[in-house]
């Protein structure tokens, strides 16, 4: 049976990284389904403080939980969860970051000053969990992949007009799609009650300030998070957890009463053929605009790759894999493997990253993306990966 310390982090997790005392005793309950003692929120409360610097009872031992609005308020949070938290407004750069991945930011403005909302970029630690703003929605939820990279050159799509931009920091992030959550004034009206001192996302105007990236106070991250976990069924671990490879997907998990939480989502099999069909779109352009004659042949299941292309005495076999990710991995079948084998010289691998989801509509549309191409693609089997094995009786 589980500790009551573990069962309170389980709680505070449920309950989106902080909540009153009210909010866990209940979480508590569901957790612990057997009659509680009678005193049994005398003993939450006893675990909270003896595991937490912010009380005086604190053991000195582990530095679990913290008073979120301070002693006396009742409100208490996972420490893993404080400065875990950012809002990053891409109004004009939200298309270009999404589809390859990173946050980028410069070091100084026009007159040689850096900005806090650039140099946040620096602040940023692996697992950190970005809310991305665009037009007055939240559609992207990312995780952040490790430190900023310094002396980053400017993205060549952001504009050549603004030349002291030429360096700042990247930081790899994976975006993973939602269902656009709409800023409403009632939401601004609900996150500035924990507005800071200075530098804030939206005026008493509803109007959002001229930021980038800015940290957001814990119950802010769980005003959002709350609404999603509401509408959508998913929690910050499923967010943390995503893999599209996985069988259950966002649109099943909405229509579903879920058990638990933090096991992740995937994509469903329309969602992966629209990934899929929009690859195939987009590499087909692109060889067409490079008067390359092409067919495709994804529907021979013989063949095992997906585009026959010719130009002039050439001819390419191509394999063509879509994501909502990086291009760094793959998923191959057996026959698209031995088709890569038996085509090299010709053979070739497509792989079209970063194609953004937009959930708002039914079922999603596919767009953004960019192509990696590989040439005289020959399979290394060191890189080949098993995932799954027979395993013969007879």
């Amino acid at each position: 049976m589980s500790t009551w310390k573990e069962d309170i982090i389980l709680a505070l997790k449920n309950l989106n990284g902080c909540a009153h005392l009210s909010d866990i005793y209940k979480e508590i309950k569901k957790i612990r389904k057997e009659n509680l003692n009678p005193t049994f929120d005398k003993t939450i409360q006893r675990e909270l403080e003896t595991n937490s610097s912010d009380s005086e009872a604190f053991n000195k031992k582990e530095d679990i939980f913290y008073m979120v609005e301070g002693k006396g308020k009742g409100v208490w949070g996972l420490r893993d969860y404080r400065n875990k938290f950012y809002w990053v407004s891409q109004n004009r750069t939200f298309k270009v970051e999404r589809r390859d991945g990173y946050l980028w930011a410069p070091y100084v403005n026009k007159n040689k000053n850096e900005l806090f909302h650039w140099s946040s970029l620096k602040n940023l630690r692996k697992g950190d969990v970005v809310f991305s703003h665009f037009r007055g929605t939240i559609p992207c939820i990312s995780v952040i992949q490790k430190i900023a990279d310094e002396n980053f050159e400017r993205p060549k799509e952001f504009s050549k007009s603004l030349p002291w931009m030429n360096k700042g920091r990247k930081v790899d992030t994976k975006y993973i799609d939602i269902e656009p959550l709409k800023i409403t004034k009632q939401l601004i009206s609900q996150i500035n009650k924990y507005k800071t001192d200075k530098n804030w996302i939206y005026n008493r105007n509803f109007k959002h300030n001229e930021i980038y990236l800015l940290p957001i106070p814990l119950q802010v991250a769980k005003i959002f998070l709350d609404i999603i976990k509401k509408n959508q069924k998913i929690s910050i671990e499923d967010i943390q957890n995503f893999d599209e490879n996985k069988e259950v997907a966002l649109s099943e998990i909405k229509n579903k009463k879920r058990k638990s939480y933090g096991q992740g989502f995937g994509l469903s099999f329309a969602e992966r053929k629209s990934i899929e069909n929009y690859a195939m779109s987009l590499v087909r352009k692109k060889m067409e605009k490079n008067n390359w004659k092409v067919k495709d042949v994804s529907s021979y299941r013989d063949k095992g790759y997906d585009l026959y292309m010719e130009k002039n005495n050439e001819k390419i076999l191509a394999e063509v894999k879509g994501t909502t990710g990086s291009d760094i991995r793959v998923i191959l079948t057996k026959n698209e493997v031995i088709a890569a084998k038996a085509n090299y010289p010709n053979g070739a691998l497509f792989i079209v990253s970063g194609i953004y989801l937009d959930r708002s509509s039914t079922p999603p549309k596919a767009s953004l993306g960019k192509i990696r191409e590989i040439y005289n693609w020959k399979i290394n089997s060191e890189k080949l990966t098993p995932i799954s094995y027979y395993y013969d009786l007879n």
